[in-house]
C-alpha cells in the first residue's frame, strides 16, 4: 500500500513539473520569437473571467496582432464554453487563459507608478479593486505576478491603452457583453525609485453580463516605454 502511494505521489511531481518545465519552455520559446520579431513583447497570464447572469453557451475570440503561442483550454479559432451564472466554465474553471507575442510595442496611459517590490502585494489589494477586479480576480493576479516581479528592486506601473488593445489583441464575445473590464499592466524592473505621476482612473462599474481579464507584459529593466 505504502510502495502504491509513493508511486502515486512520485506520478504526481512529475506531472506537475512537466507542466512547469512546459510553462518555461513556451515562455522561452515567445521571448525567442519576440526577439525575432524585433518590435515583439509578450503578453503573459491574460486571465478571461465570464460572468453572464444567466446559465448560457458562450463564444469566446482574440485577434491578435502577432501569436497566440499557450492556451487553457486549447484555443481552436475560439473557445465556446458553457459558462454559468456565477461565472463557473464548462464545470471546471474560473477562466480562460492564453499568452502571446505582440508584433508591436506595447502603448500606455499617460502616467504610471514606481513601487518597491516589497510593497507590491499591498500595492495590488489597494489599486486592483480601483481598476476594475474583485477579491477572486485580485487572489489569482497576485498568485501569478508576486511570483514573476522579483529581478527588480522597484517596478514602473503602467497601464496599457484600451485603444491598443482593441488593435493588437481585440477581445470580441458572443453573446456581446454589457460591461467589459480588461485591466493589463505594464511592468519595468528598476534599480532605483523615480519620480511619477500616476494615472487617471476611473472605476468601471460592473452591470448586465460582464467580461473581466486580467493579464500584464514584463519589460527589460529600465525599458522606454511608448505612449
Amino acid at each position: 500500500m505504502g510502495q502504491g502511494e509513493s508511486v502515486e505521489r512520485k506520478t504526481k511531481k512529475a506531472s506537475v513539473m512537466l507542466k512547469i518545465s512546459t510553462a518555461i519552455l513556451n515562455l522561452f520559446l515567445a521571448l525567442a520569437i519576440a526577439a525575432t520579431a524585433g518590435a515583439g513583447e509578450v503578453l503573459e497570464k491574460p486571465a478571461i473571467y465570464l460572468y453572464p447572469g444567466v446559465e448560457t453557451d458562450v463564444h469566446v475570440a482574440l485577434e491578435v496582432n502577432g501569436a497566440i503561442f499557450q492556451s487553457e483550454p486549447a484555443y481552436n479559432n475560439g473557445w465556446f464554453v458553457h459558462v454559468t451564472r456565477k461565472g463557473t466554465i464548462d464545470n471546471e474553471r474560473d477562466y480562460l487563459y492564453y499568452e502571446a507575442v505582440l508584433d508591436k510595442p506595447v502603448v500606455f496611459v499617460p502616467g504610471s507608478w514606481v513601487v518597491k517590490r516589497e510593497d507590491l502585494q499591498a500595492w495590488f489589494d489597494d489599486h486592483l479593486v480601483d481598476l476594475g477586479l474583485n477579491v477572486l480576480e485580485i487572489q489569482s493576479f497576485k498568485e501569478y505576478w508576486l511570483n514573476r516581479l522579483t529581478q527588480g528592486v522597484y517596478y514602473e506601473i503602467a497601464l496599457v491603452s484600451q485603444d491598443f488593445l482593441d488593435e493588437n489583441a481585440k477581445l470580441v464575445v458572443m453573446p456581446v457583453p454589457d460591461t467589459v473590464i480588461r485591466c493589463i499592466l505594464y511592468f519595468i524592473p528598476l534599480k532605483e525609485t523615480r519620480k511619477y505621476v500616476p494615472p487617471e482612473v476611473r472605476t468601471p462599474r460592473r452591470k448586465g453580463f460582464t467580461v473581466v481579464e486580467w493579464g500584464g507584459v514584463l519589460a527589460e529593466e529600465n525599458a522606454e516605454r511608448v505612449r
